[in-house]
């Protein structure tokens, strides 16, 4: 720096040794290390050679010397190995898209239904691993069952179209060994076509037993064999599953093949095939429900559809048809109307387009034909309920609450929660439990002859069901004396002789088996409707 000394940092050059030998002869430049090793390979050509060995020698003891690390068993068990001279290979580049389909090669419609029904070729018996827990006699105090029957339940851990039917085919139900030996009996006298006859069945008796008797009209097989097939769907039998699922698939195709372009369920012409429609329409949502099959699906649309055209404007229906003279005097009565809302009810809650209008309109007529004391009529309000020509003095009306009963479960099923304070739908209800209460199960054919009515019977056992509580409690021991009458011995064993019940001439014996099997099915059909509606309610 300016003004500072600067002191050299340079090694001095060395100096001269005063005992040095000056050479004043010129000195030629020594060899360098490369031309000193070339000319000692030169002179001596083993040298490289041993050289050459050592190195090798010396690398071999270093890679035996070295520890190569030793792999994780447990790891090496699951690793992939890949040979030695295994060579890497690029991945395979993406597959192009899939061309655009033309507008022209699109299936149709029909084609995708008709793939549909390719699922027939699924196996029919598939085995269910759902718990099977048995029902509480007291359904009010159920709490495994909360869905609602109304309009848009919905279902609670039960594949999808099962809301209203979760307990189907749970195991453990009072009286499963006569609903087991009824349905046995139903299925060795189904026809081959695959309906149930009432006059025919006798056809179907073993060769080796007596004849069954109790035949009964010939005119009613469409209903028959919708009632029957409601016996097999209630206790849990589809047509993919059980043991009954080829009992269950030949009525379902009957009722296929006698449905006509309009969508009615008609084997011939009847002035009741109203009645009969509505019954086979019922079964037909069932299975469709419970097999989930398309064609049984379209086929319970287009029954639905028939009977949406049926209806009165503004009212409900009647088992006559609309052109008849009598028409005009009751356009509706109270026993068909039932059986069409049930029939919408589980139709809307699987789905299925219904009129929420025609269940209003049959909830009027019920309000309608149900007087102070809470009495429904069949076509008159507080009238008595229908009985066969010439049956009225051994059976008088009096003697049954048939329309009262049907009249509560429509309630029940339109209007879960008895919310409906300008019908006074509650107060109607109590009163018409109240009725139903008087007239218990009786089979008493001496001392009580017009008391048995299985269709009142099984109308009054699903809406006390549904109702439930301290009703329901003191309804239910006589499911006991149902069960009590069911024949055990020969061709008739499971099936209940019809010949004591007012309707048992028109039905006859699959009739009678068919609808007590139903009414002894209560416990696992439909869900109870009031368990929450009506707690909420008492809760306000």
């Amino acid at each position: 720096m300016e003004g500072s000394a600067v002191v050299s940092t340079r090694p001095s050059p060395p100096t001269a040794r005063p005992d040095a030998q000056l050479i004043s002869a010129p000195r030629e430049p020594a060899p360098s290390f490369e031309q000193s090793l070339r000319e000692l390979v030169r002179s001596s050509p083993y040298v490289g050679a041993s050289l050459a060995l050592h190195a090798l020698v010396l690398l071999l003891l270093v890679i035996q010397e070295v520890p190569l690390p030793q792999p994780d068993p447990e790891q090496a068990s699951i690793r992939a190995t890949l040979p030695d001279t295994a060579e890497l290979v690029p991945p395979e580049p993406p597959p192009p898209p899939p061309p655009l389909v033309p507008p022209e090669s699109v299936p149709e419609v029909t084609d995708v239904l008709a793939a549909l029904d390719d699922l027939d070729a699924l196996p029919s018996d598939i085995p269910s691993d759902l718990p099977s827990d048995r029902p509480s006699d007291a359904p009010f105090d159920d709490t495994t069952a909360l869905n609602l029957i109304g309009l848009g339940g919905g279902s609670v851990g039960r594949p999808p179209g099962s809301s209203k039917l979760s307990r189907r085919g749970a195991g453990g139900m009072p009286h499963a060994r006569q609903i087991d030996a009824a349905l046995d009996w139903l299925a060795r006298h189904q026809h081959p076509d695959g309906h149930w006859s009432g006059e025919g069945f006798q056809d179907e008796c073993s060769p080796d037993d007596e004849l069954c008797s109790g035949r009964g009209s010939v005119h009613h097989d469409v209903g028959l064999t919708g009632l029957s097939l409601l016996a097999f769907l209630g206790a849990g039998h589809s047509d993919r599953r059980g043991p009954h699922a080829d009992t269950v698939r030949r009525g379902i195709r009957w009722l296929t093949e006698v449905q006509d372009q309009e969508g009615r369920y008609a084997a011939n012409e009847v002035s009741t095939a109203t009645y009969d429609h509505f019954l086979a329409t019922l079964a037909m949502i069932e299975a469709s429900a419970l097999g989930q099959r398309s064609q049984t699906r379209r086929s319970a649309l287009a029954a639905l559809g028939w009977a949406e055209r049926q209806r009165n404007p503004g009212g409900a229906w009647r088992y006559l048809r609309p052109s008849d003279p009598e028409m005009l005097e009751a356009p509706d009565d109270v026993s068909v109307t039932g059986w069409a809302v049930m029939a919408l009810s589980l139709a809307a809650d699987q789905g299925l387009p219904v009129s929420q209008d025609a269940l209003l309109d049959a909830l009027l007529l019920v309000d309608e034909l149900t007087d102070e004391r809470g009495r429904t009529g069949y076509v008159q309000r507080g009238g008595g309920s229908s009985r066969p020509l010439g049956r009225g003095e051994t059976f008088p009306a009096h003697q049954t609450e048939a329309m009262t009963a049907v009249g509560l479960l429509c309630r029940l099923f339109i209007d879960p929660g008895l919310q409906r304070d300008d019908l006074d739908s509650a107060g109607d209800a109590e009163r018409a439990v109240e009725l139903l209460l008087e007239l218990p199960i009786v089979w008493d054919q001496r001392r009580s002859p017009g008391r048995i009515d299985f269709y009142y019977w099984y109308s009054a056992t699903y809406a006390l069901f549904q109702y439930g509580g301290e009703a329901w409690r003191r309804w239910q021991p006589g499911l006991d004396v149902v069960a009590a009458h069911q024949e055990t011995l020969g061709a008739r064993r499971g099936s209940w002789d019809p010949a004591p019940d007012v309707w048992g001439a028109e039905g006859g014996r699959i009739y009678s088996t068919a609808m007590l099997t139903l009414l002894l099915e209560v416990y696992s059909r439909y869900d109870v409707s009031l368990q929450t509606q009506r707690g909420r309610r008492r809760a306000r």
